[in-house]
């Protein structure tokens, strides 16, 4: 055993892979032969370290990949076997007028504290061993798919926990309408506005792309803008609310159905987190298997695993769903 850690040189140069920041090819070349000279000799103690090695490298995509889930929700990360507490604010403080040396009304500040119950999300590749012998199996591609997918799991959970707590509300919670409707729109915005902090507006690209019909982004718009709106989805902003799209690719095989739904914008003030009512906890890191190589097929299968917990909680719902009945 080589005694390689999340802190190791390796996983550095392949994190930074998978992160398109600038590494010394020749730092790659030797990452992936190192790799190729573990799989030569596919001893359990060689498989066990390639899985390792590749837990690091998605624990550290992963984490970098789910980082933007800090502004929009109350996310805690904990070790294995802690419970995340969370704060959720009862009452609140208030200010008042009265007569000159006379006793002014309490305002009683009191809170709730709530604890997550964490599931298991888990992805299991399959690579042939000759593949990692030859190199052809690349290893940021690997752990790239491994980060997409189980970022989407967890975005899949927060999907449906919004969707299950807001769609039977009101106005300023949840509402609808045939594309951008701005009388329909703006009072679930303008209420989150209030709250504290510059709301993001956060959905699917075809779904956060009507708002550029609104605010006039178009091929004249400024370069910076339209660079920005290019490498990482921020479209700009409509009435004070940044406007972000969430990664929703296609479903494997298709080229109509997508991993999220399209049709569900979320407006979500960046205030206090407390207040934020999407509550995440990511309990401990991410916990790797890897099995001998399959005598028959030549195959080596790694197993990796995440506890996630996932709850809409709050007193007040601090949040707007808008749901696009066009699409």
């Amino acid at each position: 055993m080589s005694g390689i850690n999340q802190d190791s040189r390796i996983v550095e140069v392949f994190s930074a892979n998978l992160g398109r920041k600038e590494i010394e090819k020749s730092e790659l070349k030797d990452a992936q032969e190192f790799i190729k000279e573990l799989a030569s000799n596919p001893s359990p103690e060689n498989t066990y370290e390639i899985a390792q090695i590749l837990s690091y490298i998605i624990n550290d995509g992963f984490t970098e990949r789910v980082r933007y889930m800090e502004d929009i929700a109350d996310v805690k990360r904990t070790g294995f076997g802690e419970k995340a507490q969370f704060q959720i604010e009862i009452d609140d403080l208030k200010a008042m007028f009265q007569a000159k040396s006379s006793t002014t009304e309490r305002s009683k500040i009191s809170n709730k504290y709530f604890t997550l119950d964490t599931d298991e999300v888990s992805i299991r590749p399959v690579v042939n061993f000759l593949d990692l012998v030859t190199g052809k199996a690349n290893f940021t591609r690997i752990a790239e798919k491994a980060v997409e997918q189980l970022e989407l799991a967890v975005v899949k959970r927060i999907q449906n926990s919004a969707y299950a707590a807001f769609s039977a509300m009101s106005t300023p919670n949840y509402t609808s309408g045939a594309g951008i409707v701005p009388a329909n729109f703006d009072p679930l915005l303008h209420a989150m506005s209030r709250v504290g902090g510059r709301p993001t507006i956060l959905g699917d690209i075809e779904a956060v792309s009507k708002f550029t019909e609104l605010t006039g982004f178009n091929s004249n718009v400024a370069d910076a803008l339209a660079i920005e709106h290019n490498e990482n989805g921020m479209i700009g902003s409509y009435k004070a609310g940044s406007i972000v799209k969430l990664n929703n690719p296609f479903q494997s095989n298709s080229l109509t159905d997508t991993e999220l739904r399209k049709d569900l914008i979320y407006v979500i003030p960046t205030g206090d987190e407390a207040l934020r009512p999407i509550k995440v906890q990511f309990e401990g890191g991410l916990q790797s298997i890897g099995a001998p190589i399959n005598i028959n097929s030549k195959e080596m299968e790694m197993r990796f695993d995440q506890y996630v917990g996932v709850a809409a909680i709050g007193v007040r719902k601090l949040m707007g769903v808008y749901e696009d009945t066009s699409l």
